[in-house]
């Protein structure tokens, strides 16, 4: 970087494009005393992109027009996404940053955030095209219209001051409220909260002074405690279960069959019948283990006598009647009821114990902290009312015949009891599965935690600073209200601005015109000989004036974008290559007519940034100390100016050295369209010097390292004027100029190229 001024550098400037023309991830920053910039380009190095992004701000611009057209002309070719950042800190100050920031997005309108309060101003080839050539070089004058309000006649002192002491006493209330918000930070780095969240990024000024409203409940003490508690959660914790409803109450309409049927008695002895029918079970069990061959007791194997083989002959007819069938039925569904009751049972129990599992998880997770399992409803009828269903069943066993039973009570209270578990366990569900995932995914839960305490504590310092925020409320009020008494009464001296704009069309003409052209008022254009041109600008002006035509209107239309005197101090110019086409004298009167813009628009200090790919220029603001600080852009990079000058023969042979450095599968080919003009300019450098009146072509011919090469000449007639050549020129043929060209200065001139 080159050496700084004496006076001590108190400015940062950051500059960071990203997908904007030929310019990706380009960043340069830098501290510099002004900001008056010089920056020198190659043709293909992007410099216009760069004019152009500034553009879009352009306070003579109505910023409604945009349009996707804008954004699509400055992105990268196939590039969907692009950034443009400028950014200037007061390193003295270091919260006092200025940005503008544009944002790019294919297909949509540029979206724009510029806090800087500048007025940019800016001069490229659109400017032309748009404001001069379209209109035959004769300044439009339609768009000029409106007042600048001036100093005023009414002495507005002592309202400015009060203005003055009000927005103090805000800055105090801010200074406060930044350092509620510090504190805050601080807080949250504390638990390692990650300044990339959301809601950490919130939590700033503006949003604070808003009041801007977040959604959160608890207080930030409470939530840190959550915080603290979910990270000491056990690792591997088995998930809550969810039970499943398997309750077969079928078996109720069985029991109400049974109930309600009449089945006829045994036909064996009455007596008989009643001794063994409430001890049926052991004895079908024993009829089932009995060996009519053996003729054995199946139970204590002793020989039975004719006596016992004839009860168990009974025995035997009693279990094949239909009476002891239909006992054994009861007594299937009398056993299937106490299973009932169990499954109930269980059922319950395993709740229980999910319950339990449940409140030992959720209190590791506040998202779950507010749930809880509905406890099922009350058992203890139902199992009553089976036991009453039992007793009836018993009953029945004694007589068989009988009907007189009540249990559609029973039985209906019992079908809806077991609908209302199975409904009471499927509710559960959705609970339990909540759990299990927030368990399951616990840094999700630490993510949605570490949010909320982040919109926690931004409630914290809205409550904080209450007192702050309420008095910066009724400041803002006041300030309002004294800001619109100043304007009222500042607004009854107004500036005409057409007036303005003419008044600096003259002057800025006769700086560089002298008598040659004059304006005229009345017909608000270029005068030559007392003539107007208002039909033939175009055919009169040469290029080089036309070019000075048009930065003359742009430097008057300044008038155009100021409201009020005191924006003059926000000037900021964006000049691009304002000397095409021009010859030396006019490219010194523009150096001059940049300087003379502070006198001439009466602001504070100059600020300006000045694009150029022509070398002499950019030598001319360096020694003349019209630019503080000059840079070069090359290969996407920006870099510091060295203050040794740089004259257009050596830049070129440069480019000349690095492309016969290449070969044809790492040339950057974006700068092979400018070399053919760099051969032409260093060899007629030298064949000037060596023969002040010799022709380029006599010149190539005379020097066999040249004349070998066949396509120098054509190279330099065809390709550096920019026209079409029949010859078939490809990278390879231009490589291969450059190498020969290099050559013949190593061989002629060594210390050209080996210095």
């Amino acid at each position: 970087m080159e050496k700084r001024d004496e006076i001590m550098a108190n400015i940062k400037i950051n500059l960071d494009i990203d997908n904007v023309g030929p310019h990706q991830k380009l960043q340069f920053k830098d501290e510099t005393s002004s900001i008056k910039i010089g920056l020198y380009a190659n043709n293909g190095a992007g410099k216009t992109f760069i004019s152009r992004a500034f553009r879009l701000v352009s306070h003579i611009n109505d910023f409604s027009l945009l349009d996707s057209s804008q954004t699509n002309k400055l992105l990268t070719t196939d590039e969907k996404k692009g950034t443009f950042l400028f950014k200037i800190t007061d390193l003295n100050d270091p919260d006092s940053v200025k940005k503008l920031e544009i944002k790019l997005n294919r297909n949509s309108k540029p979206l724009i955030n510029d806090n800087t309060g500048y007025f940019f101003h800016v001069f490229n080839s659109d400017y032309v095209a748009e404001n001069l050539e379209l209109n035959g070089y004769i300044p439009p004058s339609k768009d000029i219209q409106g007042y600048i309000i001036g100093k005023p006649h009414i002495d507005v002192t002592k309202e400015k001051l009060k203005l003055e002491e009000l927005i103090e006493n805000q800055e105090k209330i801010h200074k406060k409220i930044k350092e509620g918000i510090k504190k805050a930070h601080e807080e949250l780095d504390t638990l390692k909260i990650s300044k990339n969240t959301t809601e950490y990024k919130q939590i700033k000024f503006e949003n604070v002074i808003a009041t801007i409203d977040v959604d959160e409940d608890e207080s930030f003490d409470i939530l840190k405690t959550e915080y603290q508690k979910l990270k000491t959660m056990p690792d591997g914790l088995d998930d809550v279960l969810i039970l499943d409803y398997n309750i077969d109450n079928s078996l109720l309409n069985d029991v109400k069959k049974l109930l309600s049927t009449v089945y006829n008695k045994s036909n064996l002895p009455q007596d008989f019948v009643d001794k063994i029918k409430f001890k049926q079970k052991f004895i079908e069990e024993g009829i089932e283990l009995y060996d009519s061959d053996t003729k054995k007791c199946p139970f204590c194997k002793q020989k039975l006598d004719e006596t016992a083989i004839k009860i168990i002959t009974c025995y035997n007819d009693y279990i094949q009647d239909s009476e002891a069938k239909t006992i054994r039925e009861i007594n299937e569904v009398i056993d299937k009821l106490k299973e009932l009751k169990r499954d109930i049972e269980i059922h319950y129990s395993k709740f229980d114990n999910i319950n339990v599992n449940f409140n030992y998880i959720k209190q590791f997770l506040p998202s779950s902290k507010k749930n809880k399992l509905k406890i099922l409803s009350n058992n203890e009828k139902a199992l009553n009312e089976i036991d009453e269903l039992i007793e009836m069943l018993s009953i029945k066993k004694e007589n068989i015949e009988s009907t007189k039973f009540e249990f559609e009570h029973q039985i209906n209270n019992i079908n809806n009891f077991l609908d209302q578990l199975k409904k009471e366990l499927k509710d559960q569900i959705e609970d339990i599965n909540a759990i299990n995932q927030a368990k399951n995914d616990v840094e999700k839960e630490k993510l949605k935690l570490r949010r909320r305490l982040c919109n926690a504590r931004y409630l914290g310092i809205i409550t904080e600073q209450k007192e702050n925020l309420q008095g910066n409320k009724k400041l803002n009020s006041d300030i309002s209200v004294l800001k619109n008494d100043i304007e009222r009464k500042e607004s009854e001296s107004k500036i005409d601005k057409k007036k303005e704009v003419i008044k600096s069309l003259k002057y800025f003409l006769n700086f560089f015109f002298r008598d040659k052209y004059k304006f005229d008022d009345e017909n608000f254009c270029i005068k030559f000989k007392d003539k107007s041109l208002s039909d033939n600008a175009t055919h009169v002006l040469s290029d080089g004036e036309k070019g000075i035509v048009a930065f003359c209107y742009y430097l008057a239309t300044v008038h155009m974008i100021i409201k009020r005197e005191s924006d003059y101090k926000k000037l900021f110019f964006i000049i691009d290559d304002p000397i095409s086409s021009m010859d030396y004298n006019f490219v010194y009167a523009v150096a001059q007519s940049i300087r003379k813009i502070k006198d001439h628009f009466d602001v504070e200090r100059n600020r300006f940034i000045i694009l150029t790919h022509n070398l002499e220029f950019m030598n001319l603001l360096k020694e003349n100390k019209i630019v503080a600080h000059q840079y070069i852009l090359k290969k996407n990079t920006i870099n510091g100016w060295s203050n040794k000058l740089m004259l257009p023969y050596e830049h070129h042979l440069a480019d000349i050295i690095e492309i016969s450095k290449k070969d044809i599968n790492n040339v950057d080919e974006n700068r092979l369209h400018t070399i053919p003009n760099s051969i032409r300019h260093v060899l007629e450098t030298i064949c000037k010097f060596e023969y002040r009146n010799k022709d380029i072509g006599e010149f190539i011919s005379e020097k066999s390292e040249l004349n070998e090469n066949g396509h120098i000449y054509t190279l330099i007639q065809a390709l550096s004027h920019g026209t079409l050549s029949s010859a078939p020129i490809n990278d390879e043929i231009v490589i291969n100029a450059c190498k020969d060209v290099v050559n013949f200065i190593r061989e002629d001139y060594p210390g050209q190229i080996d210095t």
